[in-house]
């Protein structure tokens, strides 16, 4: 009997000790991979990562090596495979804390990627689910406006967050830059290429006043002659073809214009700013 039970104290140690050192191994590990994301070897930190996973029998690091694996992907540049490591550590994750950190990386990814409406869901869903992280959703918030070109909408969230001045600066100098497109539009509905002159190109504006000047001409010229089938082909080949390209070119170059000061002020953001951004 009381080899019996010496047999079973002897086998419950060796389980003992083996469980410890693979518990010391996953520790190391974790530290490995902690090392090769702070120094910035990406691709190494992703395959220890993985590796960790692997030994990982009791899924007590999965939050972790979610978040690592994500965290090397996204500093890769590769959004898309990093999201789903994001909302797996959001799933695993054991606190508020955690979780709001892989929601974050989410959310970042989001406005990345321009998938605004996928951000706005989220937010609204985590709002509702962790109000103590308001002005946190708030932050990012500014930035997917800011990503969008919606700078009082930005620099809205911005203030609600309590964000530094500078980032309301910047949306305060974009919204004065910016070129309004309902403005534009009318203006080119009204008179043929003057939109285009709102937005800073003359020559082209000339040409499209000209073209629908000379439609004009046609039509006219046409309908007092009595040439009404040739007036209706001039309507729509010229003056209809021209005035409807009149108005497409102004929104193209309007949305132009506001693309390049939206991303004049985003790498002047990546380059000079040191707080949080996506």
């Amino acid at each position: 009997m009381r080899g019996l039970f010496f047999l079973q104290f002897s086998v419950f140690l060796m389980l003992s000790n083996q469980i410890n050192a693979q518990t010391d191994d996953l520790q190391l590990q974790k530290d490995l991979v902690d090392s090769l994301l702070n120094i910035g070897d990406y691709y190494n930190a992703y395959i220890e990562a993985e590796r960790l996973a692997f030994f990982d029998s009791l899924a007590h690091y999965t939050y972790f090596t979610d978040m690592g694996r994500g965290r090397a992907l996204k500093a890769t540049g590769q959004l898309e495979r990093a999201l789903p490591f994001f909302e797996g550590a959001s799933k695993a994750a054991t606190s508020n804390a955690d979780r709001i950190a892989a929601e974050t990386e989410i959310l970042k990814i989001f406005i990345l990627t321009r998938k605004f409406e996928r951000f706005d869901t989220r937010v609204k869903n985590l709002s509702a689910a962790l109000p103590e992280s308001e002005k946190s959703f708030a932050y990012w918030q500014g930035w997917r406006f800011a990503f969008a070109g919606e700078w009082e909408a930005a620099k809205q969230r911005f203030a609600s967050a309590g964000a530094p001045k500078l980032l309301l600066e910047l949306c305060d100098s974009a919204s004065a830059r910016a070129y309004s497109m309902g403005w534009g539009m009318f203006l080119s509905a009204v008179l043929p290429g003057a939109g285009q002159v709102y937005a800073g190109e003359y020559i082209n504006s000339a040409i499209t006043l000209g073209w629908v000047a000379f439609g004009v001409y046609l039509v006219v010229d046409a309908i007092q002659s009595k040439r009404f089938f040739d007036a209706i082909v001039e309507l729509n080949y010229v003056l209809f073809r021209f005035y409807r390209g009149n108005l497409s070119n102004t929104k193209d170059l309007i949305t132009r214009k506001n693309n390049e000061i939206m991303n004049e002020i985003l790498r002047f953001l990546q380059n000079n700013y040191t707080g949080p951004k996506p």
